[in-house]
């Protein structure tokens, strides 16, 4: 097909910014493709949003007979899942997510547990602004609640969200008094369990015209969003941006992803998997006029920062029968939750995903049972990784053990390193909440030296870790403090890494 004299003017003047500089177009190694008639209809396909892992692609269908009113539904919620490399017939996701209002799905958690829905669901004939949450209940979902968000408003007809991959951060498309025209991106932040009241995100990013259909991607640092204010090639295009800081309104220039991905005409609602390979957006189909969903493969440079996915199962220590639970992560030496999912309550599944450049914690909470600790490095983290872990809930009860892992002191001595402070502040937090429990502490080594100064050096190690708890409120009657030496193994000393684990504190509860 030849190009008219005003597509190439169009391209030309998308690719010089507002300053006069001249944007070098972006290089992809393949063109965009359309996902097929699985997916795609001589409808309206809109608002695509890839599982992390890749694997379920939920979307948007309008007017299209099979939805719950037929034609006269304006939108309803479909997914599709990837079977040996190919898109299965998508299916209507049903009720309650869809009902006789318009529908669709803004956001997917990491673990495909929880769905982010626009609007408010209510019984009744109408359908109130707003933003919802539901839950996976076995193979179906519980019905959406409404997120509080503080003084939300929104003068446009239009809007749409996304949430961060570890839920504390929720970004809106909304017109409101401080913005600059039209619809402008904002940020809303999840303290304290209530959800603040929107910023805008600044001119960097927003325009007078209508900026919206935000995707931030697992990183929580790169975004993308839809434009008609920034120059492009058609009416709206597709743009990247990065967060520079931790202020949320400092960004990165955005920078148009091209003619690669956008068109002369109208294409937004971008979405990427953890793993940051293929981009999902929303394109007008040339030959029949319609949106359709495409998919093209990334240039490095557009891509986000690796990130890890961790997946495994949440499961009781005793039983190793699944446990449904929250699963929380923090960074280490950091009080600050870095995000929290959920496992699936038939099978205990959960995914996590973690940016790259920090140590991190993580586990399963869940009442009546105490967690064991895992630790991860991504200090180092160069690429994209997917690691399984299973998590491990331990009953509450008398004469259960408990391995404290992330205790650590100096090599050969009692003293306690300051990495050590957090996995102490979980016991002492443990101590409080049930406040008649007494436990004893037990100290054990490996088999390198005299068994006596074994003995002595891990007594003398849980006598530390006492006096850490005392110095922090517990009464120190409900500690009891014991060393084993290197008495009880749970590993061959054969080899330094075996030998670690033999070196442990470990709690056992003598009363509830």
């Amino acid at each position: 097909m030849k190009t008219s004299w005003l597509s190439l003017l169009l391209i030309c003047a998308a690719l010089v910014d507002i300053s006069g500089q001249q944007q070098p177009p972006l290089t992809f190694s393949s063109s965009k493709e359309n996902l097929g008639t699985h997916i795609n209809t001589s409808f309206t396909e809109t608002k695509p949003v890839i599982s992390a892992d890749g694997k379920m692609l939920y979307f948007c269908r309008q007017n299209y007979p099979d939805n719950i009113r037929g034609k006269q539904d304006q939108q309803d919620i479909y997914y599709s899942q990837l079977e040996n490399g190919s898109w299965t017939k998508a299916q209507n996701i049903g009720w309650p997510l869809n009902d006789q209002h318009p529908n669709g799905i803004s956001s997917v958690s990491p673990d495909g547990n929880s769905v982010l829905l626009i609007n408010e669901y209510v019984s009744g004939g109408y359908v109130k602004p707003g933003v919802s949450m539901a839950y996976r209940e076995g193979n179906s979902w519980s019905f959406p609640e409404k997120l509080e968000i503080e003084n939300f408003y929104n003068f446009s007809p239009y809007v749409d969200y996304t949430m961060s991959s570890d839920n504390q951060v929720l970004l809106l498309s909304v017109q409101r008094k401080d913005g600059f025209g039209d619809q402008d991106l904002y940020v809303s932040f999840l303290k304290d369990g209530h959800w603040q009241t929107p910023v805008n995100l600044g001119a960097a990013v927003n325009t007078p015209g209508a900026d919206f259909a935000p995707f931030l991607a697992a990183d929580g640092k790169t975004l993308y969003f839809a434009s008609e204010g920034h120059q492009g090639f058609g009416g709206s295009d597709i743009f990247y941006s990065k967060r520079l800081d931790d202020s949320w309104s400092n960004w990165s220039k955005p920078l148009n992803l091209g003619p690669a991905v956008n068109s002369k005409t109208w294409d937004a609602y971008y979405s990427i998997s953890a793993r940051g390979d293929y981009a999902y957006f929303v394109s007008t189909n040339e030959q029949s006029s319609s949106k359709d969903i495409y998919r093209i493969r990334l240039p490095d440079e557009v891509r986000p920062e690796p990130v890890v996915l961790v997946k495994g199962k949440v499961l009781n220590a005793n039983t190793n029968q699944p446990v449904p639970a929250s699963v929380v992560f923090k960074p280490q030496n950091t009080p600050v939750v870095g995000g929290l999912a959920r496992s699936d309550p038939q099978n205990g599944y959960y995914k996590i995903v973690l940016p790259k450049g920090n140590a991190y914690y993580f586990q399963a909470e869940v009442e009546g049972y105490l967690a064991l600790i895992k630790s991860i490095d991504l200090t180092q983290a160069s690429k994209y990784t997917e690691l399984e872990e299973d998590l491990y809930l331990v009953p509450l009860a008398k004469g259960q053990k408990i391995p404290l892992n992330n205790i650590f002191f100096v090599r050969s001595q009692a003293e306690l390193l300051p990495q050590s402070y957090q996995e102490l502040d979980r016991l002492i937090a443990i101590l409080k909440e049930y406040p008649t429990l007494q436990i004893e502490l037990g100290g054990h080594t490996d088999n390198l030296g005299q068994s006596s100064l074994n003995f002595d050096l891990s007594l003398q190690r849980v006598d530390a870790v006492k006096e850490y708890l005392v110095k922090y409120g517990i009464d120190s009657q409900r500690l009891h403090t014991k060393g084993y030496g290197d008495t009880k193994p749970i590993a061959l000393n054969d080899r330094e890494l075996n030998r670690r684990r033999n070196r442990r504190v470990e709690f056992t509860i003598l009363s509830l």
